[in-house]
C-alpha cells in the first residue's frame, strides 16, 4: 500500500521512483528519532536535561495514581533535535555501525519550528511545523512532522487527532505540508509504545469519517510503521490524499508514571 499510494498519484516509473526515494528518507528519519529517544532516556542525559530550566511543564499530571512531573513538548522536541544531530555525526564518522539504508545521511537535515510555505500569520502566529526533515538540494524530500504529548486516552481525540494535530495536514488554507508524506509523533510518559499505537490505530478507524490505516515495514526496519491516508484539499496540487506515518516515543516523568 505504501508504493501503491505513489503510483496511484504519479502513474508509471516516476511514481515507483518517488516511492523509493521517500522510503529511503523516511527510514533515515525513523532511525534518527529512535536512537535519539534512546539517548535521551539514558541516566546521563536525564541527569542533565531534568536540571535545565524549561524541561518540565508548569503543572503536574495525575497518572496511574501518581502526581507526576511531565516534560514540556517543546523541550522534548529540542532534545530530540540535539541528539539527532549527534547521531548523524556518529553514523557518518562510523562511530556507530550503519547499513546501506543510511547512505547519504549527511545530506539529510533536521530543523525545528520551521515556517510553512503557505500561512496566514507570521512569527508565533505562523503555526510552524514542529520538526522538519529535508534533503539538501531537493525540493521534493521535505518531511514535516507534528508532535503531541499524550498522557491519557482522551488526549488522542482531543489533541492528537484534532485541528491542532493530524487535521493540520488537511487544512486547505494552511496545509502543514506541500508534499505526499507527513508525520505524527506521540510523546508519552505513561504506558508503553505498543499500547499507544494500538489506541491511535483504533481512534483513526473510529473517526468520523473513518481514516484508513495500514502498516508497512520501512525498508530495513525490523518493526512495522503505522500509516494512514487522509484528505488533502490544498489547491496547490491535484492530489487529494496525503500519507501520514505515526510513531510513539517513550519518555520519562518524575516519578516514573508507567504502571
Amino acid at each position: 500500500m505504501f508504493s501503491g499510494f505513489f503510483t496511484a498519484n504519479v502513474p508509471g516509473p516516476r511514481g515507483v521512483a518517488r516511492a523509493l526515494v521517500w522510503e529511503h528518507t523516511l527510514r533515515q528519519a525513523i532511525v534518527l528519532l529512535q536512537e535519539a529517544e534512546r539517548r535521551i532516556r539514558t541516566t546521563e542525559s536525564q541527569q542533565r536535561l531534568t536540571q535545565l530550566d524549561g524541561w518540565w511543564r508548569n503543572k503536574r499530571a495525575k497518572l496511574n495514581g501518581k502526581s507526576v512531573r511531565v516534560p514540556a513538548e517543546e523541550a522534548l522536541s529540542e532534545a530530540l533535535w540535539e541528539e539527532m544531530e549527534q547521531v548523524k555525526e556518529d553514523i557518518i564518522l562510523k562511530i556507530i555501525p550503519s547499513d546501506a539504508s543510511l547512505s547519504n545521511l549527511d545530506t539529510l537535515q533536521v530543523s525545528l519550528e520551521t515556517p510553512r510555505r503557505k500561512k496566514k500569520g507570521i512569527g508565533k502566529r505562523s503555526k510552524p511545523t514542529d520538526i522538519r526533515f529535508y534533503r539538501t538540494g531537493s525540493d521534493i524530500l521535505d518531511l514535516r512532522v507534528e508532535a503531541k504529548i499524550i498522557l491519557r486516552d482522551r488526549d488522542i481525540p482531543a489533541s492528537y487527532l484534532s485541528r491542532d494535530g493530524l487535521k493540520r495536514f488537511s487544512d486547505p488554507a494552511e496545509p502543514y505540508t506541500d508534499h505526499e508524506i507527513g508525520g505524527m509523533l506521540a510523546y508519552t510518559i505513561s504506558d508503553d509504545r505498543e499500547s499507544w499505537l494500538a489506541k491511535i490505530d483504533n481512534a483513526l478507524k473510529a473517526a468520523t469519517p473513518p481514516i484508513a490505516t495500514f502498516k508497512h515495514r520501512v525498508r530495513a526496519s525490523t518493526d512495522e510503521t503505522l500509516f494512514c491516508r487522509i484528505p488533502y484539499a490544498a489547491a496547490i496540487t491535484a492530489r487529494n490524499e496525503l500519507l501520514v506515518f505515526h510513531m510513539v516515543l517513550e519518555f520519562d516523568g518524575d516519578p516514573n508514571a508507567r504502571a
